[in-house]
């Protein structure tokens, strides 16, 4: 009995020495975006006559500390110079490149532009399609906008507010992987908490 309960009390320290593990120091993740028009196939859409103007400017040799908020890239409206609004429509697909810690990608959100915009008013708005969450190898990224309560909704901003500048935001995380000195304490605790088990029923 007593030999029994000792393997398993060790085998409870060998367990909690996984949680004893040091953190993880945060993961440095690389990336890039791009974002295409389908009636351009550019990053720039226009309508009205070229009197609305929407130019995406997607994020260049990016790194971050994960986890951490991101931004995708950026909508810029400042080109714009209807008077009066007028109707946007289009469909819009945002990729994203991973350079570290792997090399990946793309991943892909698909939206569509709807709405009306003008010098200074805005009912524009990209509404992107799940699934939010997508990940190259264990780096996952998720898209965050909801305006209007809506998830997956980026509302962009007309000329006369923040310059015509509307962010894309996100966030990005890595997945825990156990430590080598945690996985041998998890290997010689497991075998010992079974072998005490037995004992006691012995």
């Amino acid at each position: 009995m007593r030999i029994g309960f000792g393997l398993m009390a060790f085998a409870a320290a060998a367990a909690l020495g996984l949680s004893a593990t040091p953190a993880r120091a945060a993961t440095m993740v690389t990336y890039t975006t791009v974002g295409t028009f389908g009636s351009s196939g550019t990053n720039t859409f226009t309508s009205g006559g070229g009197d609305v103007t929407i130019t995406f400017n997607g994020i260049t040799t990016q790194t971050v500390s994960a986890p951490s908020g991101i931004s995708f890239g950026t909508f810029d409206t400042s080109a714009t110079t209807a008077a009066s609004p007028v109707a946007v429509s289009d469909t819009f697909t945002l990729q994203l490149f991973q350079t570290a810690p792997t090399v990946g990608g793309p991943i892909t959100y698909v939206g569509s532009l709807t709405g009306t915009l003008s010098v200074d008013s805005s009912g524009a708005y990209i509404l992107f399609a799940g699934p939010f969450t997508q990940t190259i190898d264990t780096v996952s990224y998720t898209l965050t906008e909801a305006d209007s309560n809506t998830p997956g909704r980026a509302d962009l901003v007309p000329p006369s507010v923040n310059g015509g500048v509307s962010s894309v935001e996100g966030t990005v995380a890595v997945a825990a992987v156990p430590e080598p000195a945690s996985l041998a304490l998890l290997g010689i605790g497991l075998p010992a908490l079974i072998c005490g088990l037995r004992l006691r029923r012995s």
